[in-house]
């Protein structure tokens, strides 16, 4: 009897890690480490029936203001993107004050070189890994993807972002902090350091990955956009009007839309398209 329950919680913790149903969309393995900290995981989600190919993949980072926030916070998008041939994989990192945006931004990268070096495994192509981020999330997605000194420090090539998506996250935190005075709890006082965490900074660097922006203040935006383009790179922006910056992402990709938010899924979609070859 004792050998049967102690099989059976064996066979439940295997269902739980690797092959689950949620809201029928298969979840092919869950709560998977890429680091050694506890917030260190990851979700898979794939498309059902197709591993026989390998997808491009999104890599989405939930937002909470640097402080709070989990990777099950997706809404409508796994089934969505997986219904439309991406892996999505939703990911976790540590928080203030247990870290700093530093860290953050760095479990990030190494979350994407876990995800490079098991491609294969996964049926991921290595070559079309694209970066979502919402909020404090896209301020970190931008980030990476604008700083070549992340992905290099994580021992993958600079070029392994294929294209990012900012969904109404802050990229100049000199502007952004005098206006939301309580992220100086992860960002501190100093102008300098705001500047340094700012994917404003780094507009001028050349070979970024194509990038859109979706903003609800075309000015908080426009002069990166105009600066990043002036050094070769493709930037794009999605203005929204009437959605709330919790709407944008909780709406991305779902059924039960505005005519703004079908708009908003519409420009993300084609985006990645344009990126992914699909």
């Amino acid at each position: 009897m004792l050998f049967r329950l102690f099989l059976l919680s064996v066979t439940l913790v295997i269902t739980m890690s690797f092959t689950q149903s949620i809201n029928g969309q298969e979840l092919k393995h869950m709560n998977l480490h890429y680091g050694t900290d506890v917030k260190q995981t990851l979700d898979i989600y794939a498309p059902s029936g197709k591993e026989s190919i390998n997808h491009p993949v999104i890599i989405y980072v939930h937002g909470g203001g640097w402080m709070r926030g989990d990777k099950s916070n997706v809404s409508d998008k796994p089934s969505f993107y997986t219904n439309r041939g991406y892996v999505f994989i939703s990911v976790n990192y540590r928080l203030h004050p247990n870290a700093t945006y530093n860290d953050m931004a760095n479990d990030i990268s190494t979350a994407v070189k876990w995800v490079y070096d098991r491609a294969d495994q996964y049926h991921i192509d290595k070559k079309r890994i694209n970066l979502m981020g919402h909020s404090a999330g896209g301020h970190l997605v931008m980030l990476i993807g604008t700083d070549h000194s992340y992905l290099q420090h994580a021992g993958i090539p600079v070029n392994t972002v294929q294209s990012i998506v900012n969904l109404d996250g802050p990229i100049d935190l000199v502007k952004f902090l005098p206006k939301n005075e309580q992220y100086k709890e992860v960002f501190g006082h100093d102008r300098q350091a705001w500047m340094d965490a700012s994917p404003a900074a780094n507009a001028v660097n050349q070979h970024l990955p194509p990038m859109l922006l979706v903003t609800q203040n075309r000015n908080s935006v426009f002069d990166f956009i105009e600066e990043t383009k002036k050094a070769g790179n493709t930037a794009d922006i999605f203005v929204t009007h009437s959605l709330t910056h919790r709407e944008i992402t909780k709406l991305l990709g779902s059924n039960n839309n505005s005519a703004e938010a079908m708009s908003l899924t519409k420009a993300v979609e084609d985006f990645l398209k344009t990126y992914n070859s699909m």
